[in-house]
């Protein structure tokens, strides 16, 4: 099932690209439809992993990866949905692709949170996080397609991926209002999950922790764009530029920092075993 879920976002990748650089974008259709079903695909899996182990998916490499995937594919067709916006399929959905691929090695790992913590609030702190982290993503992708236009803007390349990218008003305008709400999500679950470490831990040996540094950091990195953005009225390129380096911020808060050092707050068997 996931190889049939990583096929329908390649076949998607590919033909978002020949959507925004071939001679017809009719195809931007098709990838839609191609990643729908990979979502599914891979919706599945992470389904029958949580009957299987009675626990939230979302404590491996692979299950947390693909949570953070899924969410991001989720945000991206409501907002084709809702508020249709060409051309960022080409940028997004081989982002997504990729990071299925990095999961992968651990689809067999089983491993969940202690049956202790297993609960309601445990589960909505993780969705809230799932959701900042889609919307701070998408947000992070239209900063990059904003840095694209901007670029062909200066250099006056008015070829295919000016003309098929959205206009740098309708980028900044999305991404403005993506960034608040990603805020406003990773706020609640970084709330929440005070709430569950004081609730299970006593919190003493998490105010040292380097995920929890490694959060603090990208939430303060989003709060003072957002301030910016809101009351300053600070909008263009480097608007862009910050947005984007949020977003490097907030993978190495989820993944890098277990990578680097360890943590008392880690998904359970996010690297392999010695």
């Amino acid at each position: 099932m996931a190889a049939l879920g990583l096929a329908c976002y390649a076949a998607s990748s590919l033909l978002a690209l020949r959507a925004l650089l071939g001679e017809r974008p009719r195809s931007e259709r098709t990838s839609l439809a191609c990643l729908a079903a990979g979502w599914v695909a891979f919706a599945g899996v992470l389904t029958g992993r949580a009957v299987q182990s009675d626990g939230i998916p979302a404590f491996n490499a692979f299950e947390a990866l693909t949570c953070y995937a899924l969410a991001l594919s989720a945000a991206y067709l409501l907002l084709m949905l809702t508020r249709p916006i060409r051309g960022i399929g080409s940028l997004l959905i081989p982002y997504v692709s990729v990071v299925l691929l990095g999961g992968l090695p651990g689809l067999h790992v089983q491993a969940g949170a202690p049956p202790a913590i297993q609960d309601v609030w445990l589960a909505l702190h993780v969705l809230l996080a799932f959701a900042a982290y889609a919307l701070l993503s998408l947000a992070s992708v239209l900063a990059a397609a904003y840095l694209v236009q901007d670029r062909n803007l200066k250099h006056k390349l008015f070829g295919r991926v000016w003309e098929r990218l959205p206009s740098l008003e309708k980028l900044d305008h999305h991404m403005g209002w993506l960034l608040g709400l990603g805020f406003l999500l990773l706020t609640g679950a970084i709330l929440l999950g005070i709430t569950q470490i004081w609730r299970h831990s006593g919190g003493e040996e998490w105010l040292t922790d380097p995920k929890v540094g490694a959060t603090a950091v990208t939430w303060i990195l989003f709060a003072v764009l957002v301030h910016m953005r809101a009351s300053a009225g600070r909008h263009g390129r480097s608007m862009a530029v910050v947005t984007v380096a949020g977003l490097l911020c907030l993978l190495f808060a989820f993944i890098g920092v277990h990578l680097v050092t360890n943590s008392v707050h880690s998904f359970v068997g996010i690297l392999p075993a010695n």
